[in-house]
Formats: structure tokens, C-alpha cells, sequence
């Protein structure tokens, strides 16, 4: 078959000041029967784990690599080169399906900064003036001077980094010490995940060992692990829900109404500023910042719709609006948190009164929405991740893909693991109102520790039920409703444990001290590893080669860079913002009563 992808040597081609065309184009035979077409469209039937092998995907330098043409239209000239190159070794046409772009190479310098460059430089100078300022005060204010100038210390770089570090809360009865390392290895299995997506959305040198191993155990687990995602929504309900939960237990008053809207704002201020910042940067700088032949297409396509729906992150509404224009595809996940955990708010201040029918309540809504994502996905045709991680639908970055829009980046599809973390929350704080000691069950314990390997185990085999090739409508509509709850089940019996303190070796692993710092970082992590990881790939001047060792290369590479350039988008943007806060909402101090005359100040 035809090579599905071809580069042209780009850096040559602009150094001689040729042109320069990126493009896709359909196969079509002369007349059929074609044997060899016959075969491209048999082995592109199963889309599910092979590319659609009748388009293929050209960069040609026109003068180099293609014959004189008289057509005045570069484009013109681009279709007829590599339909001249596949009539003469194929016997086949190609007409142009996509024209990425055709250009020279610009001889004139680069453009003049936009306002918006200008604006983004303006504030990170003035996010460094007061790092200084702030840092220079928590240096050499006298402590009595501090108290009534936190606010100006917010910045301070020692503050930060104090806080970054800082040990999280301990509870005498709800060990939360496992929550940081799972974090931060679920941002890990994000990454190397994402690491394989980005190179399948750009030109890769052998289609055919992707394809091979793409029904291999281990590469099904890895490409159905975007379902520990559902790990981050589980975590933040629980959360929500047992922080309040703490204070019905303490006995305070919770006013429905006011601590809706503060903790909202809470939210609202831990998230807002360095995701704000990311766009911003996308939509501004990060074009600028490299070249390449895929440059084009991967980087300054999605920069021009960070442009476009920049305001729709302003609303965390980029899931909702617009779906099918992706920038930066990762955030669709604080949308959707924003909107649940809204939801799981109010949720649990209706709840407040009715304890003893949270759980019913709760587990009849799950119920609820699993039979609702089962009826969608089999009316509308809905598939499974596994299945929405096909190649083509990759490389279109889900364009078009309903099951995408519904099931992966909605809130509607994300409500299982949410309301998986409700009802985590109301369990454990039942069972601490009834004293009940589950560590002493081994049959709990038991199934708590089992249930990691099962919900590992569910990720990798749960597509192979479906078997290979395009899957049935009734059973893929069936693994789209219940993936996501079942994965989000297990993951709930292993915190259950894990909470009450059911001994493993995971749980050592994950509550060891040290993860409390990367946890922190994990956001800004989850924020620039695909620029990061994009901008490495799209500035490449060969097509990339995806197997399993420069998946696992390319995965730490990523993974470490992303957790370094988190640490001063935190110390700069997501710390002192929350520092900030919490010193102009914090109370003023009573003044003190007058002390006698002849006591010495202090």
C-alpha cells in the first residue's frame, strides 16, 4: 500500500526560498476491480485499530520534488505533483481532500507583537516586580509587622515555596494521606496517555507497528486510561462533600445560600488564575515560538481557536460551546469539574437535613444517569473510549465525534465518578457515626485491596469484550453507560480502604510524605504538558516514529519538563493568588485592650 505518510525535507526547502504544501488526498482507482485499492479498503474497515489507509498525507517542496507545472495557483500545482507520484507507482488518483497550507517561505522578518503579546509580557514583568517587592519585605519585616501585612507578602517566593511544601491536614479518623500520590500518578498515566495521542495527530514513519500493537493488553490499558480521569472528579466531590459533612459533625451552622457562593469562590480563585494565564499564553506567544513543517497545522491551528473561544474558558463553558474547536483539549476537564462539583454543591446542602436518605437518594441518581448514558449511547450511536480513541478520529482531534461531545468531555458523562465521590463521602461518615471499625473486616479488606488490580484490570479488558474491529450497538452502548461507574466503583472501594485504614502496599506508596509537594504542582502539570508536549512534536523536521519504547522516552521527557515549568507558574501565579485571598478575606483583629502605663511594650 501507498506510504501513508511523506515528508518533504522542509528546512532545504525554505533555505532555497521554495514553496512549501501540506495536504491530504483521496485515493481513487482508475477502474475497478483494483487489487491493491480492494485491499486499502479492507484493512481500513476496521477503523477501530487501523488508519484509513485510501487518504493519504503529503509535505512537498514544489520546486524539489515536483515536475514544472503551468498551474498559477500553488495548490493546483501540490494536487497535480502527487497525483502524478501515485498514478506512476499506483495506478491510482489522488485528489486533494485538505490543504493544510501551501506557502514560500516568508522572507520578510517576523511580525510585530499584538497587543495581546504585549499585554501577557506586561504581566508576567509585573508578576516578577512583585516577587521581588514581596520577597524582599518577608525578608526583612519584623514579625509583629507581618500581621498586618499579609497581603503584601502574598508573593513572597519563601512563602510560596513554604506553602508548596507545607504537609497536608491529618484526621485522627479519615486518613486522607494516599489522596496527594494518587494524584500525582493519575497525572502521570494523563501524560503518557496524551504523549500517544499527540504523535498520532502528527506524520508517523510506520503506520504499520502502531496498528499491530494496538490490540496488545498493554497498549489497551494504556489507551483506555483517560478513564482515570474519573479518579480526579471522584476526589474532588469527596472532598466537597466531607469537608462539609466535618462541619454538620462539629455541630456548625451552614448557611446554604452564603456557603454556596463562598465556596464556589474558593473554587473559582484556586483554579481560575494560572488556567486563565495558560490560554492566555496559547492564544498569544505560543505560536510564536517555534517552526517546522507541522508547525502550521498542529500549533497554529489550535492557537487561532484559543483566539477565537478564548471567552468560553473565561466561563469554563469550552466543553459545553463550540465543543468541536479544541483549545487546549486537556481543559475540557476544569470545565467539567466546575460544572459537577457546582452540581455536587448544591447536591449536598439540599441533602443537609436528610442524611439518612443521602445514600438512597444518591445511589438512585446514579442509577438514574447510568440508564440515561446507556439510552443515549444506543440512540445516537454512541461508543466507548477505547473506541473514540481510534486513529482517524485522533488525528481530527474528535472533530465531528459525538461521542466525545456527550459522553467524554460533557458534564452529563462525568457524573458517575462524581457521584461516586458523594456517596464515598456519605458512606465513610456513616459508618463514623455508627463507630463501625472496617479495618477489623478482612472480607473488607479483602475486597478494598483487590479492588486496584480490578480496576486496572477493567481498563485493559473491558474493550476486548467487544472484540475486534467495529463493535455491535448494544454492547458498545453498554460499555459506554457502565465503563465509567464500574471503574469509579472500584476506585471507591480502594479509597474506602484506604480511609479507614485497611493496610497495602499501594496505600504505603501513595501516603508517603514527599508526593504532598508534586500533588500541588499536578494542576500546573495538567495545564502545560500538551504545549509542551505539542510544540516538541510539531516543531520535529521528520515524521515521528510511536512504539513503545519512544512512547515510554518521549512520557518521561514530558512528565518532567511539565512538573518543572508547573513550579513557577505556582510560585508566580496559583499560590500567591490563593495567599491573597485568604489575607483580604481574613478578619481583622480585634483591637487590643489598654495595657497599664507602666508595662513595657514589647
Amino acid at each position: 500500500m501507498p506510504r501513508l505518510f511523506e515528508l518533504d525535507e522542509w528546512a532545504g526547502c525554505v533555505s532555497s526560498r521554495g514553496a512549501y504544501c501540506l495536504g491530504s488526498f483521496e485515493l481513487q482507482p482508475a477502474q475497478r476491480p483494483h487489487a491493491l485499492y480492494d485491499l486499502m479498503e479492507s484493512y481500513s474497515a476496521n477503523y477501530v485499530d487501523n488508519f484509513n489507509h485510501t487518504r493519504v498525507h503529503r509535505g512537498a517542496c514544489l520546486p524539489r520534488a515536483c515536475a514544472p507545472h503551468r498551474a498559477q495557483r500553488l495548490q493546483d500545482w501540490f494536487s497535480a505533483c502527487v497525483n502524478a507520484s501515485t498514478w506512476s507507482r499506483y495506478n491510482l488518483s489522488a485528489r486533494l481532500l485538505r490543504l493544510e497550507y501551501c506557502a514560500a517561505a516568508p522572507a520578510a522578518p517576523a511580525q510585530a507583537l499584538s497587543p495581546s503579546q504585549r499585554a501577557l509580557a506586561g504581566v508576567l514583568a509585573a508578576l516578577l516586580a512583585l516577587a521581588a517587592v514581596s520577597t524582599a519585605l518577608d525578608l526583612t519585616l519584623p514579625e509583629h509587622a507581618r500581621k498586618g501585612a499579609e497581603w503584601a507578602l502574598a508573593w513572597s517566593l519563601p512563602g510560596c515555596w513554604r506553602a508548596l511544601l507545607a504537609p497536608p491536614p491529618r484526621s485522627a479518623r479519615t486518613d486522607l494521606a494516599s489522596f496527594d500520590g494518587l494524584r500525582v500518578l493519575t497525572m502521570l498515566v494523563v501524560i503518557i496517555e496524551h504523549v500517544c495521542w499527540i504523535t498520532t495527530q502528527t506524520y508517523l514513519t510506520d503506520t504499520r507497528i502502531y496498528e499491530q500493537i494496538r490490540g496488545s493488553i498493554d497498549v489497551v490499558l494504556m489507551t483506555n486510561s483517560t478513564l482515570v480521569v474519573q479518579i480526579f472528579f471522584i476526589m474532588s466531590s469527596f472532598l466537597l462533600a466531607h469537608k462539609l459533612l466535618q462541619q454538620r459533625r462539629r455541630g456548625e451552622h451552614v448557611p446554604p445560600f452564603s456557603t454556596f457562593v463562598e465556596t464556589m469562590l474558593n473554587r473559582i480563585i484556586r483554579v481560575s488564575p494560572s488556567y486563565w494565564m495558560v490560554v492566555w499564553f496559547a492564544a498569544s506567544w505560543w505560536e510564536r515560538l517555534g517552526r517546522g513543517p507541522l508547525w502550521a497545522p498542529l500549533v497554529g491551528s489550535e492557537a487561532a481557536v484559543c483566539r477565537r473561544k478564548w471567552w468560553t474558558h473565561l466561563l469554563y463553558l469550552n466543553n459545553i460551546l463550540h465543543a468541536d474547536d479544541k483549545c487546549l483539549i486537556q481543559t475540557w476537564y476544569l470545565a467539567a469539574d466546575m460544572q459537577l462539583y457546582a452540581a455536587c454543591l448544591a447536591l449536598t446542602l439540599v441533602l443537609w437535613r436528610w442524611r439518612r436518605a443521602a445514600l438512597a437518594v444518591l445511589g438512585a441518581l446514579l442509577l438514574a444517569s447510568i440508564a440515561l448514558l446507556f439510552g443515549l449511547a444506543y440512540s445516537w450511536q454512541l461508543v466507548p473510549t477505547y473506541v473514540m480513541h481510534r486513529p482517524e478520529s485522533v488525528r481530527l482531534a474528535y472533530d465531528g465525534e459525538r461521542s466525545f461531545n456527550v459522553l467524554y468531555q460533557s458534564p452529563l458523562g462525568n457524573v458517575p465518578g462524581a457521584l461516586a465521590g458523594l456517596l464515598l463521602a456519605h458512606l465513610h461518615h456513616a459508618l463514623l457515626d455508627h463507630d463501625v471499625p472496617l479495618s477489623r473486616y478482612k472480607v473488607f479488606g479483602w475486597v478494598s485491596v483487590a479492588s486496584v488490580p480490578a480496576a486496572a484490570w477493567w481498563v485493559a479488558a473491558s474493550p476486548l469484550a467487544l472484540g475486534r474491529g467495529p463493535p455491535a450497538r448494544l454492547p458498545a452502548a453498554a460499555l459506554a453507560a457502565l465503563e465509567r461507574p464500574v471503574f469509579s466503583f472500584f476506585v471507591a472501594m480502594a479509597l474506602l480502604g484506604a480511609m479507614n485504614g485497611v493496610h497495602s502496599g499501594v496505600r504505603r506508596v501513595l501516603s508517603w510524605r514527599g508526593w504532598a509537594g508534586w500533588a500541588r504542582l499536578s494542576f500546573g502539570a495538567l495545564l502545560l504538558h500538551m504545549p509542551i508536549n505539542k510544540s516538541l512534536v510539531a516543531a520535529r523536521l521528520m515524521p515521528s516514529m510511536l512504539d513503545r519504547q519512544s512512547a515510554i522516552v518521549e512520557w518521561f521527557g514530558v512528565a518532567a519538563v511539565s512538573y518543572m515549568a508547573a513550579l513557577p507558574l505556582a510560585l508566580l501565579v496559583e499560590l500567591p493568588a490563593q495567599r491573597l485571598h485568604r489575607a483580604l478575606s481574613r478578619p481583622a483583629p480585634r483591637a487590643a485592650a489598654a495595657e497599664p502605663a507602666d508595662k513595657p511594650s514589647l
